[in-house]
């Protein structure tokens, strides 16, 4: 495990209430299959104590310089609104970004049991992350601020908003920044914030937070799948671009659950250093693509993983021929 990937892990770790007990969101969801089958207690009984001996800081130490600029954020597929009811779409957006700062490198999406989000992200050892969510009303103060935490307020728009702090003199929390505010149709919207280090962090954040969107739009993805068998539900999807961890520029994970077995769909163009699920994946490269399939019950599935996976059709490269249309009968 990388000094990143702990520090991710053991910030989202203090920071989400349990159950279920969640990490990184990326993290969460590449072995989320894993963990509700098998809870890694000696990963959660570790990361507590390094928490309650250290915490975060330790972790920084080992970075010696600054991470070179990354480039802007890269283009990518544009959101479809989705009409309520039942979709065709596994992977729907709640929230949205507009503008993003120039460390920003790429935009990730998540839905199913650990939450829904969006979160931008750029590159580097300690890659800075913007987490957006939206709740319909304003969840409880974040688990990792010590003492009583503080309300500074902040506006953002035309909204009454508020940084949610430890230390009444810092609305940003040292760089571990919270700003809520509520969206027009009288949700509550979260920005959370950290690794990105400038210093015009407070203003960069309202503009963001003014620039941000909420309303279901389905993410645009690189297959269809047709005839997914009626058992199958959604547990998590995801998409990740994170060249220096995946080995790929994207990557997309699709979970179900089906009878008590867990069914993985990855997609990434050849060469990801990782694939997620359990059982041996079946894969396919075709179009310039590699989808690969695990199932580890295929008996409880219902379906073989080289059955599902030759439903499965590989839509190529070039993002703006991806579909948000991606379950047919």
């Amino acid at each position: 495990m990388t000094d990143h990937e702990l520090a991710t892990r053991l910030k989202e770790l203090a920071d989400v209430p349990a159950p279920p007990s969640r990490l990184d969101i990326d993290r969460a969801r590449r072995a989320g299959g894993r963990r509700r089958r098998a809870r890694t207690t000696a990963l959660v009984v570790g990361c507590a104590a390094v928490v309650t001996a250290g915490g975060l800081t330790a972790v920084s130490l080992f970075r010696t310089d600054p991470a070179p600029a990354p480039p802007a954020v890269q283009p990518q597929p544009q959101l479809q609104p989705v009409a309520p009811g039942p979709t065709d779409n596994p992977l729907v957006a709640k929230s949205s970004f507009g503008w993003l700062p120039e460390e920003i490198t790429g935009v990730e999406y998540a839905a199913g049991g650990h939450g829904d989000t969006t979160l931008a992200i750029g590159r580097g050892e300690l890659a800075p992350m913007m987490w957006l969510s939206v709740a319909d009303r304003e969840p409880p103060a974040p688990r990792d601020l010590s003492g009583e935490p503080k309300s500074i307020p902040q506006r953002v728009g035309d909204r009454d908003g508020h940084w949610v702090t430890a230390d009444a003199n810092d609305p940003l929390n040292h760089g571990d920044s919270y700003l809520r505010w509520p969206t027009a149709d009288g949700r509550w919207a979260q920005l959370h914030t950290y690794y990105l280090a400038r210093p015009d962090l407070q203003q960069v954040l309202v503009r963001v937070a003014e620039g941000a969107t909420f309303a279901n739009r389905g993410v645009p993805l690189p297959l269809r799948i047709a005839s997914l068998p009626p058992s199958f539900h959604l547990s998590d999807a995801y998409t990740s671009r994170r060249p220096d961890q995946d080995g790929v520029p994207w990557k997309l994970v699709l979970q179900y659950s089906a009878n008590g077995a867990l069914a993985t769909i990855d997609v990434a163009p050849p060469g990801s250093t990782r694939k997620d699920g359990l059982g041996v994946p079946r894969c396919v490269k075709k179009n310039g693509l590699e989808a690969c399939v695990a199932i580890d019950k295929e008996k409880a599935a219902g379906i073989t993983a080289q059955e599902l996976l030759s439903r499965i059709t590989l839509l190529g490269t070039d993002e703006s021929k991806w579909t948000t249309h991606v379950l047919s009968p």
